[in-house]
């Protein structure tokens, strides 16, 4: 099976009274990472390239980190930037 993937851009307010974080963000079809999931969404810098997470989207539209180490509310910002370019 062929992998699928698109790579974009959100910019997201993570730390208050600090400029907004450009994030690329690779969404793949990966059933290795999350079996359960269509898409996983890699979250590197723009800046440097260095991948912070891998996050997903569950049932209850709600946003859980695979990998890396990120606050629960850094994720949410990121997943919500990530439901605003698919709107």
């Amino acid at each position: 099976m062929e992998q699928q993937e698109e790579i974009f851009q959100v910019t997201v307010q993570i730390n208050k009274g600090m400029e907004p974080t450009t994030l690329t963000v690779i969404a793949q079809e990966n059933t290795s990472l999350s079996p359960d999931h269509e898409l996983a969404f890699k979250i590197t810098r723009d800046k440097d390239k260095e991948q912070l997470a891998v996050i997903i989207p569950d049932a209850n539209h709600c946003w859980q980190l695979l990998e890396g180490n990120m606050e629960q509310q850094e994720v949410d910002l990121i997943g919500a930037a990530i439901d605003g370019h698919y709107a």
